[in-house]
């Protein structure tokens, strides 16, 4: 093979990979259906799950923290008690969410109540941590 071809080739794994991984948000209109337990948040998929243990994970693509955060949620997606919802909520975009909820630095979380009050708000954790907020 020549380096022509193999870059080619790489590239295009690249590309798949890249389309493979991206999650996306949560259909509101599915959300009784089948509910998603772990979405991107939007302010229709967050409304939509009105009802639920709803927790906003303030995650920051540049975290290391909030990666590790985040492949822990992701592989084990089974263990999300069927009344919770994680909001994988961009850190760097939700400027107002992290203004209502006095978020000062990512990988944070909060648990929210149906009207939107903070129940319980900490920084740090995984899906255990998740877990044992939304449960007592």
């Amino acid at each position: 093979m020549t380096y022509k071809t193999v870059s080619a080739l790489a590239a295009a794994l690249l590309i798949a990979a890249a389309g493979a991984s991206t999650t996306k948000p949560a259909d509101p209109k599915m959300m009784d259906a089948k509910m998603v337990h772990y979405t991107p948040y939007t302010k229709a998929a967050y409304d939509a799950a009105k009802g639920m243990k709803r927790v906003l994970f303030f995650h920051a693509t540049w975290c290391t923290n909030c990666k590790a955060a985040d492949a822990d949620i992701t592989g084990n997606l089974g263990k999300i008690p069927a009344d919770v919802v994680i909001f994988k909520t961009d850190y760097d975009k939700e400027v107002a969410l992290k203004k209502q909820y006095g978020i000062v630095s990512q990988h944070s979380f909060v648990l929210v109540d149906d009207s939107g009050k903070a129940l319980k708000k900490w920084a740090g954790g995984k899906l255990s941590t998740i877990i044992s907020k939304t449960q007592n």
